[in-house]
């Protein structure tokens, strides 16, 4: 998806409107890493249904690589090189514990202890009902263009992962970030592909991607990693979402949406956040189902929560199938917490406004990073009122190229409470 300027790319905000028709691209499923990992977390303890499976094609050596979830390797917008951990976490292949562990996508290649053959799989997913299904995903793999050496590959099952057929195995190369020396770093690339016939309306369809380093003491492929996978179809639910807001009520939150065309729609599931990642039904509302009619619903989460809280619905079908609204918060001027959530940002005349709600009186600091990880801008203690605030930034020094701004609650970066977006300077 291309990104400009005016585009607002975080999710958080207080109230959306937009459209599910009946033949717009939606997402049938989506994983982002963002695990809040600055380095060592591997991937079998993520969760989220993903696994992982050792010995695939090859014997695992005594030291071998890890898969990792992390921003040791910041997930940047491609194109772009790797860069430090701003915020932005992926899965990647590091080093065992032993021997450097979690270095970003750089690995070990010292002989035969090691090799390593892992393939890190999805859960399952679901297609049932979705057809034109089209995977995309980030990612950064420099290596061997032919996969006989070290090298990281897309492979994809329709059965589960129970077989992983030679006809949907892709092998991932990225350009090189400076000199093609055969020790330089990946750089992260757009990957798209049509998936074929047999993954449309199948309930078995697994994604994995297999990690191959041979031991045979010539690391020709130090980097891989992975962010931002999704699968998007053609054909979405018959339903027009056209609004999803929240409001302040007494001691919890009146969740209220509208919608249109509901044609043998089911129920929504509203489900429930506290860190934005991990969701848990709350509620069910029946469909109306009053085909073209215009159709209003509430839902009320009286929790008392006292820390910023997401919602999203669940949207299914009759037969089963169903995609996700996009994600609102309550903040703090609902809970008393202490979040701050980003409204916009845009680009005028070499000044950056920036919108953002701040649930209590206080400071923040904005940061501006390139997509390296060096910090560009620096303004501290910038200070905000409960409620909408407006910051200018001057962003001339930017040449045209991807940054990365972050935005942390609080005078110095060790608050918890911290926004990062990436977004593209023209010049």
């Amino acid at each position: 998806m291309k990104k400009n300027r005016n585009t607002r790319l975080f999710f958080l905000f207080l109230s959306w409107v937009f459209c599910f028709s009946i033949k717009a691209q939606t997402t049938v499923y989506s994983e982002t890493f963002n695990n809040g990992c600055a380095s060592n977390c591997l991937l079998t303890a993520y969760g989220g249904g993903w696994t992982v499976v050792d010995n695939v094609g090859g014997t695992t050596g005594g030291a071998p690589n890890n898969w990792f979830v992390s921003c040791a390797e910041e997930g940047i917008t491609p194109p772009g090189c790797g860069s430090s951990c701003v915020g932005d976490a992926c899965m990647h292949i590091g080093a065992n514990a032993g021997a450097g562990g979690d270095m970003g996508a750089s690995f070990n290649e010292t002989g035969a202890n090691n090799a390593t053959y892992r393939l890190a799989q999805t859960p399952l997913i679901n297609t049932t009902g979705y057809s034109g299904l089209t995977l995309l995903f980030d990612f950064i793999a420099y290596g061997s263009s032919a996969c006989s050496d070290d090298r990281a590959q897309l492979r994809l099952s329709t059965d589960g992962g129970a077989t992983w057929p030679a006809g949907y195995q892709y092998c991932l190369t990225s350009v090189c970030c400076g000199a093609c020396n055969g020790y330089s770093q990946g750089q992260w690339t757009l990957y798209t592909l049509a998936l074929p016939a047999a993954f449309d309306n199948n309930p078995n369809v697994r994604v994995g991607f297999h990690w191959r380093n041979n031991g045979n003491g010539s690391g020709t492929d130090p980097s891989a990693a992975i962010d931002d996978i999704r699968i998007t179809s053609t054909i979405s639910l018959p339903l027009t979402l056209l609004e999803f807001t929240c409001a302040k009520q007494n001691k919890g939150v009146k969740l209220k949406w509208t919608t249109a065309s509901e044609i043998n729609f089911s129920r929504f599931d509203v489900e429930r956040s506290t860190d934005g990642l991990s969701f848990k039904a709350i509620s069910s509302v029946p469909g109306k189902g009053l085909g073209e009619g215009k159709n209003t619903y509430n839902s009320d989460d009286n929790s008392m929560l006292q820390d910023v809280c997401y919602y999203r619905l669940k949207m299914i079908d009759r037969n089963g199938s169903y995609t996700y609204s996009k994600i609102i918060s309550a903040n703090g001027d609902v809970f008393g917490g202490n979040g701050i959530s980003l409204i916009s940002n845009s680009i005028n005349n070499d000044v950056m406004k920036v919108i953002l709600n701040s649930s209590h009186d206080g400071a923040v600091t904005l940061n501006i990073f390139d997509t390296h990880g060096k910090l560009l801008v620096n303004l501290k203690d910038q200070k905000v009122k409960r409620g909408n605030n407006i910051l200018n930034v001057d962003v001339n020094s930017l040449q045209g190229s991807m940054y990365i701004l972050k935005i942390t609650n609080g005078k110095d970066n060790t608050s918890s409470s911290a926004i990062t977006e990436k977004f593209v300077r023209t010049k």
